[in-house]
């Protein structure tokens, strides 16, 4: 008899535990029949069925993918697989905030510089001449705003005088507006600074100099070949109106303008 009553509760214990119990399935489809205790942000905390008032067991929460309670309820859990190819991800750029150039081209006199009238006393007789920038820089502090730098020299031909050269060069800063992209970046900029100014004529034992504010109001493309090099096209407006003198000549004002077109490399600078 006490072997029947015996059964019979092993028997009803069992029914209980199978109608009671949770199940845990784990990530790689296996599962565990349990008691779930607690839920926790990295561990599951259950009680086996065959030892009820046994210790706990644990299960790290990243191999479980779901669990199914007793009342039919259910929480599922989403893992982002760490060994999952990564599809359309880019390595991001470093960004390059500025440029630091070379640049040379032609330089066009314009207005009184390049007048030829041996009438006008204003004329520069100015032919078209070279220019170089053995410093063109530029700078970013914000997506569109920076400040612009130019240091720059120009040479030309006087018309009438075979050996007269007009020489003049600007140490420029100011302001840069950019429109940044990631192959081209535009930029425009608004210098000011110092100019010097040189008139030789040889034949006529003639050479008188000056300074003056010079300005710059230009505009710079830049053409991104690689993380480190950019193709720059510049196109400069430049100008000022020193006073010229020498020791044994009067001293006068020239207006001096030029078009500037240049064309170089950049280094792009972080």
């Amino acid at each position: 008899m006490k072997k029947i009553v015996a059964l019979i509760i092993l028997l009803i214990g069992f029914g209980f535990a199978s109608f009671s119990q949770d199940v845990i399935v784990k990530t790689d489809g296996s599962t565990i029949k349990c008691k779930v205790v607690e839920v926790g942000l990295d561990v599951i905390k259950y009680k086996r069925l065959d030892n009820i008032s046994g210790p706990d067991y644990f299960i790290e929460k990243a191999s479980v993918s779901e669990i199914n309670y007793e009342n039919g309820s259910k929480d599922i859990f989403e893992h982002k697989s760490q060994n999952a190819p990564k599809k359309n991800m880019k390595k991001l750029p470093i960004e390059r905030k500025g440029y630091i150039a070379l640049t040379l081209g032609p330089a066009f006199p314009t207005g009184d510089f390049g007048s030829s009238d041996l009438n006008n006393a204003k004329a520069g007789l100015a032919m078209t001449g070279f220019q170089i920038s053995l410093i063109n820089f530029g700078y970013r502090f914000s997506r569109n705003i920076g400040i612009a730098g130019l240091w720059n020299g120009t040479s030309h031909r006087i018309q009438h005088f075979d050996d007269g050269i007009w020489s003049h060069g600007y140490f420029l800063g100011g302001l840069l507006i950019t429109f940044p992209s990631e192959k081209i970046d535009f930029d425009i900029r608004i210098m000011g600074g110092l100019m010097n100014a040189t008139v030789s004529i040889p034949s006529l034992n003639f050479e008188s100099s000056g300074i003056a504010f010079g300005y710059d109001i230009g505009g710079v493309i830049r053409f991104h070949l690689g993380k480190v090099i950019s193709f720059i096209v510049t196109a400069d407006y430049a100008g000022g109106n020193p006073t010229l003198s020498s020791g044994s000549s009067q001293s006068f004002e020239q207006s001096i303008t030029t078009l500037n077109i240049g064309g170089g490399i950049a280094f792009r600078l972080k």
